[in-house]
């Protein structure tokens, strides 16, 4: 029986730490093997989780919560043992099962906008095709720029992206992430749909030296990536015209009056969403050998830096003054756990620290 080797990584959905693996590919199915891994998949249980042009996930549907990633650049390899596995025709009869289930979900949404789209929320952004998600993500970002403008350049901010990048790797977030540094005063950042990030010339003005305390933030933002918050969120408090207009690019009225008169205040999560970022946040940072209590840092300088007049929804909404804030502090202070050295340079922090400096 002709066998398939891959070189793999294996993420057991209990924890966000991956483990380097060979996966064994054969016409049963696939042997995942390694350090502590010994995981066989039959090919009856297998499927594409999701894709992109760098990485497919597989998962079994008697474990729907790991994953098997393996680098896009092995299909032709494991096509020769399984060729029915990755076919265009399985990926279209897929996209096609997923296409129907998001129909028959937003005629249900449209049919009880008003009460039922909450509960419907979140199974509809799980039956949400990735590939739409994105788009959303792009053209909200967008319209974000019109009033948030970019700052930095690609090759300043490169190794704070690589960071950002890496962590994703290690957290599984399920999206390639596109981070931007945006011009505003507020401290603030927040994920889009899609795997857009965006944080504020004002967060990085509040950290100052401590560079952890900024990626912790990151990645709790990753935390609400990963669980698809933002999109969740746009369904359970946007109407159908709303959805469209995001979906499209349009200007219309409907999707102004998110973005620009509700300051964002659409793409707010809940308690239960926002706690679970923040333990999102510390399997991230100890998976990346960063302190989890620098969650704890980032909170406290946010909330030194908003003076008691400013508007609450300038603040994001993990940092703005829920009576659980302190709660919150207190739990990240006690995740504390000493981790290696900060990634980035003295020096290279400090280019990206002006990155927004100027006009």
């Amino acid at each position: 029986m002709t066998v398939v080797t891959i070189a793999a990584r294996y993420f057991d959905g209990k924890t966000a730490a991956g483990h380097a693996v060979e996966a064994e590919f054969s016409a049963d199915g696939v042997a995942i093997r390694g350090a502590t891994i010994n995981v066989s998949w039959p090919l009856r249980d297998l499927r594409v989780a999701d894709r992109d042009g760098r990485e497919i996930r597989l998962k079994s549907v008697r474990d729907e919560a790991a994953r098997l990633v393996i680098p896009a650049s092995a299909e032709d390899q494991i096509w020769t043992v399984l060729p029915g596995l990755l076919s265009a025709e399985s990926e279209r009869r897929r996209m096609t099962a997923l296409v129907v289930a998001l129909v028959a979900g937003a005629a249900a949404v449209a049919a009880l906008v008003f009460f039922g789209a909450p509960a419907a929320s979140g199974p509809l952004a799980e039956r949400t095709p990735k590939d739409l998600e994105i788009q959303m993500g792009e053209n909200l970002a967008g319209q974000i720029n019109l009033f948030m403008k970019p700052c930095g350049n690609e090759d300043g901010l490169r190794g704070l992206t690589i960071v950002i990048d890496d962590m994703a790797l290690t957290g599984d977030v399920g999206f390639p992430i596109r981070f931007q540094l945006v011009r505003n005063s507020a401290p603030n950042a927040f994920a889009l749909p899609g795997g857009q990030v965006m944080a504020t010339s004002g967060l990085l003005e509040a950290v100052g030296d401590d560079q952890e305390a900024f990626l912790a933030v990151m990645a709790h933002e990753l935390g609400h990536v990963r669980a698809r918050d933002s999109l969740k969120a746009i369904y359970r408090n946007a109407g159908a015209g709303v959805v469209l207009d995001i979906v499209t690019g349009g200007s219309g009225a409907a999707q102004q009056a998110v973005i620009i008169a509700g300051q964002l205040n659409q793409l707010r999560h809940t308690r239960k969403q926002e706690t679970a970022a923040d333990d999102a946040a510390a399997e991230i940072l100890i998976a990346s050998n960063l302190d989890p209590a620098a969650l704890a840092r980032a909170f406290d300088a946010i909330l030194s830096a908003a003076t008691p007049e400013e508007d609450e929804r300038d603040l994001p909404d993990w940092a703005s003054s829920h009576p659980d804030t302190r709660a919150r502090i207190e739990k990240a202070k006690a995740r504390a756990k000493a981790g290696g050295p900060p990634p980035l340079s003295v020096e290279d922090w400090a280019t990206i620290k002006k990155a927004c400096s100027g006009a």
